[in-house]
């Protein structure tokens, strides 16, 4: 390991220990997601010379577009961490700063084919794929049977379509087993060995690009709009909420933002003269869980209603509590935005046949 790299790992160790002390835990996730490295700057010949740098952390571009909006606090945020530990001392290699930045690479739009496929299912189609062009170059299948090309040809055109739809072009252009063979003879792939070496070349960049992509898009639950407008704008903003936190406040911002959402979806379905409270109570005109508790037992009539109401109580519960936990994490803010996306999507199902 060279000096720089040495000084890189180093400070960015510091920078973890640091944000952790000071509660900072999504800086430290976003730290630990990024790419990092020392960018010449300047050079300065005072002292014997010292060369500065920046220490530029790449981040995803899915994680970048996540904290774009607050890219220049955490900035600030690091580079005052930087400045309370870094030595200044008359090492000939200095760090002036921290920036954040998008790592360029492909992306790979994953859900365009969720949830019928994800990464390793397509991994799988194209090792599938190439496992069948090296048997056909090494004899192990027949070409001239048609049942074996056929089947090929159909694995194929869905492999292609499935390519195409992330984003991404195929490295060959074999419709059939045939213009495989073809090929191989007009390359002089004389060997099963030069065959099988070239189809692991070919299928290689593929493979790699796959292996090293982000499906993080598919990892909170997927909203469908209900067409209440408010209900929608409200999930919108939750959601922006939870992309942009990285402190405990934010965490239980995202709690209140559950909390206001869930009275809102109850205002919007509760009528006071259709739906009688099940127990006789008086229901008041911000009581979330009563309300949807007798939109529940009304949808649901003489069905096991109370299974449904006990979920949609535990939702309203979760974000009342994180509201005002003084130890709110990540976890408890996503776990909310999950539930409360639950009761919306429960409520808008039987709205659907009630309505």
């Amino acid at each position: 390991m060279d000096r720089e790299q040495e000084l890189a790992q180093t400070v960015v160790s510091m920078l973890v220990q640091d944000m952790r002390q000071l509660g900072y835990g999504s800086l430290v996730d976003l730290i630990k997601k990024s790419e990092y490295q020392l960018e010449y700057s300047y050079h300065d010949n005072w002292n014997g010379g010292i060369d500065f740098y920046f220490l530029d952390l790449y981040l995803p571009l899915g994680e970048f577009s996540r904290i774009v909006n607050r890219k220049d606090e955490y900035d600030e945020i690091l580079n005052n961490s930087l400045q309370s530990f870094y030595p200044n001392d008359d090492n000939d290699i200095r760090i002036s700063g921290i920036r954040i930045k998008a790592k360029m690479a492909q992306y790979i739009d994953w859900i365009a084919i969720h949830p019928n496929e994800n990464k390793e299912s397509v991994l799988r189609l194209i090792n599938e794929e190439k496992d069948i062009l090296i048997k056909v170059a090494t004899g192990f299948i027949q070409i001239k049977d048609n049942t074996e090309n056929d089947s090929y040809k159909e694995k194929h055109r869905h492999l292609s379509d499935l390519l195409s739809k992330l984003g991404l072009m195929h490295v060959h252009e074999y419709n059939d087993l045939w213009a495989w063979y073809t090929d191989y003879k007009s390359r002089g792939l004389d060997t099963y060995k030069s065959r099988r070496e070239y189809l692991n070349k070919l299928f290689a960049p593929l493979i790699q690009t796959i292996e090293n992509s982000e499906e993080s898009g598919l990892n909170l639950l997927h909203y469908e709009k209900t067409g209440w407008e408010k209900i929608d704008d409200d999930v919108l903003r939750m959601r922006e909420v939870l992309d942009s936190a990285y402190k405990t406040q934010d965490y239980q911002a995202v709690g209140m933002h559950g909390r206001e959402l869930l009275i809102t979806l109850a205002q919007t379905v509760f009528q006071k003269d259709k739906h009688p409270s099940p127990d006789g109570t008086d229901i008041g005109k911000a009581d979330s869980k009563r309300m949807l508790d007798a939109y529940i037992a009304f949808c649901l009539k003489n069905k096991n209603w109370e299974r449904e109401a006990k979920f949609v109580k535990a939702s309203v519960d979760f974000s009342n509590e994180l509201t005002h936990k003084r130890t709110a994490t990540p976890m408890d803010a996503e776990l909310c935005y999950t539930a409360v996306l639950s009761t919306v999507h429960i409520i808008r199902i039987m709205n659907k046949y009630n309505s």
